[in-house]
């Protein structure tokens, strides 16, 4: 059995990742252990915004703490997680194909779209694997989208074929008070989002370090992926096709909707 921990992160510029790790099940309480040993003095563990920015609980810290509770957590990370995905999207161009995902209640927020391609990225990294384990999923709750993921789990874990896509086993919105690991997710999502807009886009600045040491001697086991124009429209004309909108429907005339 798998554990997959995912977060969120949106820069103002639209661009929009929902990322994590996936962790086996004995390595979870491992993980838990030791980060929250590393971020024990900073009530609230890591936020990377407030960590980078030296705010709230990372008020006054030096750059040398700073640094070193970035490169400690990076290679518990490293040491514990099975994999690493990361998807984005630009929240621009997905309200702006609102009259294909109108009516796919669940759909109709980047986050969930986010989410689903996340899902089918850990099910690809099984099948490539050979891996016959599922998963159980955990997303953090509090974003303004959750209610819009909630349905969309809700929906497409009935359909058997897009379940075992998934390798669904169960899922659970929770904070990252309840679940540690969502703060590994939050670094990466942060880390993600941050090196799609500044250095791929914007062309600014170069990766960061942070992100380097993550990727450093694991790079084969992440994933990561930017959907945007024709392979964009075209994921959200196949979303059509899935039958959610007639399941939908279905579940209207049931509760006696027009």
């Amino acid at each position: 059995m798998l554990q997959a921990y995912f977060d969120e992160s949106q820069r103002e510029s639209g661009i929009f990742c929902v990322a994590g790790f996936a962790f086996a099940t004995q390595q979870v309480k491992k993980f838990v252990k030791e980060w929250s040993a590393l971020f024990a003095p900073y009530p609230g563990g890591l936020h990377m915004r407030d960590l980078t920015n030296r705010t709230r609980a990372f008020q006054g810290i030096d750059k040398r703490e700073q640094e070193r509770l970035i490169v400690k957590a990076a290679r518990i990370i490293s040491r514990r997680m099975s994999a690493g995905f990361a998807v984005s999207c630009n929240v621009n161009e997905v309200n702006n194909l609102a009259p294909l995902i109108r009516g796919m209640r669940g759909f109709e927020h980047a986050y969930s779209l986010c989410c689903y391609l996340s899902m089918i990225a850990v099910g690809e990294f099984l099948e490539k694997s050979g891996s016959s384990e599922r998963v159980t999923y955990v997303f953090e709750a509090g974003h303004p989208g959750e209610a819009e993921a909630r349905e969309f789990m809700r929906r497409v874990v009935q359909i058997p074929a897009i379940k075992e896509t998934f390798r669904h086993s169960g899922d659970a919105f929770l904070p990252k008070g309840d679940a540690v690991p969502l703060q590994a997710a939050d670094m990466l999502a942060w880390e993600w989002a941050k090196f799609r807009d500044e250095t791929l886009e914007q062309r600014i600045r170069p990766m960061r370090k942070s992100l380097l040491a993550l990727f450093e001697n694991h790079v084969k086991q992440y994933s990561g992926a930017h959907i945007t124009g024709a392979p964009l429209q075209k994921f959200v004309l196949q979303l059509r096709q899935m039958g959610l909108l007639e399941l939908a429907a279905q579940e209207k005339r049931k509760r006696g909707e027009s």
